[in-house]
């Protein structure tokens, strides 16, 4: 998540879901019902199910990712090492409206409808693209024993689960049950995002190297990180063609 401000808290009529599809009440969560839910708008996050792959492949919940954390993401054809700058949202309890798609490699993640996920074009080029527009039959990127692959979308559910996170790299991408994913959400283009965002990165760099081990803070409350708050509110006055607005 990215450019977001908390969402407010709604009654939300379930959609129809098909009378085949299996219901599952594990992991705190549940398909949407015939029945009214409350949910929290959060616009920019990974559900708390996520896990994150270390630089020692070890995976972790995403909600154990603290600053400087080293993780794995993917550019361009190679497995390559990111790092954990910032957590520039979480909330450990609010019920939260995701979308969840599992691919043909079994490759299954959640997140809410504005972040943006890597599809594979036509002409074989990465583009981020908001979960919510992604259809069956759409290729992403995954990780299968140390090796990337494509692997197309067989399934989409709306899920409503408890709790999520967003956490900020240095490459503004990172692995999410292993599969690519952009840091980013409610902007209309992520490389753009990715070059604005370099202040941050410089900065964050220089602290390190003066020996700052968390130069923005170390955000373990709930609620969203100043920094995001700032960056939105700055994009609204000087740029808000970049953002989605819901």
């Amino acid at each position: 998540m990215i450019f977001n401000v908390h969402g407010s808290t709604t009654s939300t009529p379930s959609l129809n879901t098909d009378n085949n599809t299996t219901r599952n009440n594990t992991n705190n969560a549940r398909f949407l019902n015939n029945n009214q839910v409350t949910i929290s708008t959060a616009t920019g996050c990974f559900s708390s199910d996520t896990l994150v792959t270390l630089i020692n492949l070890q995976q972790i919940p995403i909600e154990k990712l603290r600053i400087g954390d080293e993780l794995l993401t993917i550019d361009g054809t190679k497995i390559v090492s990111t790092e954990m700058i910032m957590m520039l949202d979480q909330n450990q309890h609010s019920s939260v409206m995701f979308y969840t798609i599992i691919t043909g490699s079994e490759h299954k993640v959640s997140l809410t409808s504005h972040h943006l996920i890597g599809m594979i074009n036509n002409d074989g080029d990465i583009s981020y693209i908001p979960i919510k527009d992604i259809k069956h039959g759409d290729i992403l990127r995954v990780i299968t024993n140390g090796q990337i692959y494509s692997s197309p979308v067989i399934d989409i559910k709306m899920e409503i689960k408890n709790g999520y996170y967003a956490p900020l790299t240095m490459t503004g991408t990172l692995l999410v049950n292993n599969i690519d994913a952009s840091c980013f959400s409610n902007v209309k283009n992520h490389d753009i995002v990715q070059f604005y965002m370099s202040p941050l990165r410089w900065y964050y760099r220089l602290s390190r190297l003066l020996f700052i081990e968390k130069p923005f803070g170390d955000k373990t409350v709930d609620g969203i990180h100043y920094i995001a708050q700032m960056l939105y509110e700055i994009a609204q006055s000087i740029y808000p063609s970049i953002l989605h607005f819901t």
